[in-house]
């Protein structure tokens, strides 16, 4: 029961040394003074206590309070808050304070929250499922007793200038301040003010009439809703003709006489204060929402410059920039010099060691830019760097030799005047960011092809400072392609010369037929003749039956030139038709191999491709070239009936033409070798055919072609995309036999 109880003892100090998370939620902006002020005071109460993190975030509400902003704040907080869970959510201000009202039951569901700088707070407000969760420190401004304060130490008021704006937390007090000023109408001249212009509102304060002072509650946006810096204010308290009041105590020390102020660090400290009861163990109900009092505040100096008699400030108030003796001036640096100098000797030292680090630093960023500039120099792309607003800030030497000028000539000019020819080129692609364009560019005289790429670079805030520019001059590596497409056509059209002697050979087989025929009809002609006069229609058919057979050879030979002759450019043909024709031509040389070729496609389907035609065909005449070749290989050692098949059919809007033969095959190692160049198993063969038909089909038409494994003989498959077709039946027609 003893180890138990220990145990327990044990865990329950380990849950109460465990680190609380608190949210500080700002309405407003890092930077603003009221902001930082409560920041301090939270702080304060935590310091020296290591059981609290604190997390801060702001909202941001003075520059942008849209519903679209706050929506999207909402979603933010949504995913950013999902994975953490807050002890106290401590809300600063009106804009916090809704929201996390707002949003409670969705973000910070069942969380403890300690609102603090709210105006205007109205218990009503908070939902009844709230009021467990909710308590904190409202913040009232002293309108009334500052109008009360001012009456009496401005000597003679005639005019009080009350200034505001109409930002959400200012509007939360308009009615406060418009129900003060009732009771002082009679007593001297009230304008209120809650639509800024600053110039307009300099131009109201010169004018003031004598014995006028102001007051002034919030300033953070104009009338056209744009925000004031506060600086600007700051100027406007300083070259105020008339004495300037507030009711907060950020503006303490920055120009104002001073008055009955609330303080931001107050509104922290004890929001803070009741944050760690909370988490202590407390309950919210127990814990009052408290309204602390105002207290006096002024500065000494701005009260000499308007001459306000220091017999008005009440006891107790709290003067800064008060005129000090000499001992009080001089009273830390009097007590410090002796505890100092130790670690004044130390400071000596560090600074020493630092100078030395900083000068051997110096040195290495010297040598690095140099490196930098060598690296960048030996670039053979010509580089460059403008700014946002196209100006040109630096380049390497590339760029000064491809222009011809000198960098001191072109160093802060606009990229349009430095390079217009480029300019007018890319002024279309003014969005594009990492890719990559070409473009044809006259400069000096010079025709050239340029490769430009462009990224952005950032400054040290990460914000976008202007453009990087890559010109990479590949003029010889076109005019090396045009080259090589030339001299990839002259060895397409040597390989087709390679086969011309199979495509003569089959010319002569169709031509001795109609030469025979010729021969007949000329010895019946002269036979006739001998025998009796001939007639007109009897010559006629003579001549009819010798021109017919003529006609067949031109045919021959037409289609002949046709196949030798090289396409000149890409257009659609069938492929159906393109294979007919050439088989037309070499037809007899298949029948005298003893070869059969079939043909199977889809009837009345007309399967169209892109590319060159008469490349084409070459490619397939070379295919079946080969497979002749291996049909007659095969018959070395045995007797067959020699057979080619071509299969014409599309899928997946392509069209595949596959040839097979029943030779002696291709060993499944040498699948991927036939197509290489030089490469053959043929006694006398070069190993070129297979090669080109690679080359034409792969290279110029885009397509695809290889060798599929076969149990018998060889199979070459090749598929290109297809550009138009017609549905059809299936059909097949045979060639030679």
């Amino acid at each position: 029961m003893r180890l138990f109880l220990i145990i327990l003892f044990f865990i329950s100090s380990l849950q109460a040394l465990e680190q609380k998370s608190i949210l500080l939620l700002h309405s407003y902006n890092s930077g603003l003074k009221w902001s930082d002020g409560i920041t301090e005071g939270i702080e304060e109460g935590l310091k020296d206590n290591l059981l609290y993190e604190l997390s801060i975030e702001y909202m941001d509400s003075k520059k942008i309070d849209t519903k679209e902003y706050f929506n999207t704040l909402k979603e933010l907080y949504k995913k950013k808050f999902s994975t953490r869970k807050y002890d106290i959510i401590i809300a600063a201000d009106n804009y916090a304070y809704n929201f996390v009202l707002e949003n409670h039951e969705e973000i910070f569901n069942k969380t403890a929250v300690v609102f603090c700088g709210v105006e205007n707070f109205k218990q009503k407000d908070i939902p009844s499922y709230l009021k467990p969760y909710v308590t904190g420190v409202v913040e009232y401004k002293e309108i009334k007793r500052n109008i009360e304060f001012i009456k009496d130490t401005i000597k003679d008021l005639s005019t009080l200038y009350i200034i505001s704006d109409s930002s959400f937390s200012s509007s939360a007090i308009k009615k406060q301040i418009l129900d003060a000023t009732l009771e002082f109408k009679d007593d001297f001249k009230i304008i209120f003010n809650d639509k800024i212009d600053l110039e307009e509102l300099r131009k109201d304060i010169y004018n003031l009439p004598s014995n006028s002072a102001i007051l002034f509650t919030s300033l953070y946006i104009d009338k056209y809703g744009r925000y004031i810096p506060y600086n600007n204010i700051r100027k406007l308290f300083k070259e105020s003709k008339y004495p300037v009041f507030a009711v907060n105590k950020i503006h303490l020390g920055e120009g104002v006489v001073g008055g009955i102020m609330v303080s931001p660090q107050e509104q922290g400290l004890l929001a803070i204060n009741k944050a760690i009861e909370i988490i202590k163990g407390k309950k919210i109900q127990t814990l009052s929402i408290d309204m602390p009092s105002s207290k006096y505040y002024f500065d000494y100096q701005v009260m000499e410059k308007y001459a306000i008699d220091k017999s008005k400030i009440p006891m107790f108030s709290t003067i800064v920039n008060k005129p000090q003796n000499f001992f009080e001036k001089n009273r830390q640096i009097i007590d410090s010099t002796f505890v100092l100098i130790p670690f004044l000797v130390l400071l000596i030292i560090g600074l020493i060691v630092n100078i030395v680090k900083r000068i051997k630093l110096e040195i290495k960023l010297v040598e690095q830019t140099k490196l930098d500039n060598v690296l960048l120099n030996n670039i053979k792309s010509a580089i460059y760097w403008q700014s946002n607003e196209g100006i040109l800030l630096g380049c390497n030497d590339s760029l000064c030799k491809l222009l011809s000028v000198a960098k001191r000539d072109i160093i802060g000019k606009e990229m349009q005047k430095v390079l217009p020819q480029l300019y007018e080129q890319v002024k279309g692609f003014d969005n594009f960011l990492c890719d990559e364009i070409e473009v044809k560019i006259k400069i000096n005289k010079r025709n050239l092809h340029l490769f430009i790429r462009r990224k952005v670079y950032f400054d040290k805030n990460n914000n976008e400072a202007g453009i990087v520019t890559i010109l990479s001059d590949i003029t010889k590596m076109r005019t090396l392609e045009i080259q090589r497409k030339k001299d990839e056509q002259f060895l397409i059209q040597r390989s087709k010369l390679s086969e011309v002697g199979e495509m003569i050979t089959s010319i002569a087989h169709q031509w001795k037929t109609p030469l025979i025929e010729i021969s007949t009809i000329a010895q019946e002609l002269l036979h006739k003749r001998k025998k009796s006069e001939l007639s007109e229609n009897e010559t006629q058919e003579f001549v009819e039956e010798i021109m017919t057979q003529v006609h067949y050879m031109t045919e021959t030979i037409d289609d002949f030139k046709a196949f030798i002759k090289p396409s000149t450019e890409k257009k659609d043909f069938a492929v159906q038709e393109a294979i007919k024709e050439l088989l037309n031509v070499i037809e007899h040389n298949i029948k005298y191999n003893y070869i059969t070729v079939k043909i199977n496609f889809e009837k009345d389907k007309e399967l169209k491709i892109n590319g060159y035609q008469n490349e084409f065909k070459q490619s397939i005449l070379n295919i079946i070239n080969n497979a002749k070749d291996s049909i007659n290989k095969k018959r070395e050692k045995k007797n067959i009936d020699g057979l080619i098949t071509i299969d014409i059919y599309s899928e997946n809007n392509k069209v595949y033409i596959l040839i097979k033969d029943n030779g002696v095959g291709i060993k499944k190692e040498n699948l991927d070798l036939i197509f290489e160049p030089f490469y053959t198993d043929k006694k006398n063969g070069d190993g070129f055919g297979l090669y080109m038909a690679k080359l034409i089909i792969e290279d110029k038409m885009q397509g695809h072609i290889e060798a599929l494994e076969c149990k018998e003989g060889a199979q070459i498959l090749i598929a290109i995309k297809s550009t138009t077709s017609k549905e059809g039946d299936y059909e097949s027609s045979i060639i030679g036999g």
